[in-house]
């Protein structure tokens, strides 16, 4: 089983502020935006080499983040997005479904949410609202954050507006949750980007370089990948 990072086919475009590759939206530190089509879900992709510290899901930083699944699960996957990321919303729809009914349901992996928002303003502001939902409402993160995906508009568009988030958090969580999660953003503003920026840079210092990007044992694997990489890699740490 090799490990590290997760290697596959080629690249498929490069852009000025940023490298789409393949289902990753590569970040060179600054804000990018992508215009090509989402490619095909059997599409597979290259992953970038990790220049840095090698992949090791016991040094990611856990304490505090968002997560689904049973808290003493055997397997750990850090999960870093971007909320405005299209390959993102292609492994929210296609991929991570099946990671939740095989592994999370049935307590073998808990999936920990880390921030990599990296695609402007809503990008941020989604993060901060994702921060505050799991401080009142854990039990419904996920949903929620499902709910952002399934409503996901065009990267840099202005599509998740204050109006916007608060009409989908208030299908999750209804008026009263809401509220209180619009003061927490209000209140934590600073808090809650400072650590999406630490998120941010303990994902660059174990070698990731775009959205979605995925910690399995100590494997790092970069791109909207086949649900058969990600299990490949579940059962790896499982036997």
């Amino acid at each position: 089983m090799e490990t590290g990072v997760q290697k596959l086919a080629t690249p498929i475009a490069v852009l000025l502020a940023g490298i789409a590759i393949g289902g990753a939206v590569l970040w060179n530190g600054q804000h990018a935006s992508t215009s090509q089509s989402v490619p095909n879900p059997q599409q597979q992709t290259q992953a970038q080499a990790a220049p840095q510290t090698t992949a090791d899901i016991s040094k990611v930083n856990t304490t505090g983040e968002p997560f689904l699944g049973s808290a003493d699960a055997p397997v750990t996957i850090a999960y870093w997005f971007d909320y405005q990321c299209p390959f993102c919303h292609q492994n929210e729809e296609t991929v991570m479904p099946q990671i939740i009914k095989d592994y999370v349901d049935t307590g073998k992996v808990k999936i920990v949410f880390k921030d990599f928002q990296f695609l402007g303003d809503d990008s941020q502001r989604l993060g901060q609202f994702a921060r505050a939902v799991w401080a009142i409402a854990p039990d419904k993160f996920y949903a929620w954050h499902k709910a952002i995906y399934d409503n996901q508009g065009k990267e840099n568009t202005g599509w998740a507006t204050e109006t916007e988030i608060l009409a989908i958090t208030k299908q999750v969580l209804g008026a009263d949750l809401t509220n209180k999660a619009l003061q927490l953003v209000t209140t934590n503003q600073a808090t809650y980007q400072k650590e999406m920026d630490a998120d941010k840079a303990e994902g660059s210092s174990f070698g990731v370089t775009g959205t979605p990007s995925f910690i399995i044992g100590k494997q790092l694997i970069i791109g909207a990948q086949p649900y058969a990489t990600i299990k490949a890699a579940i059962d790896a740490v499982l036997k």
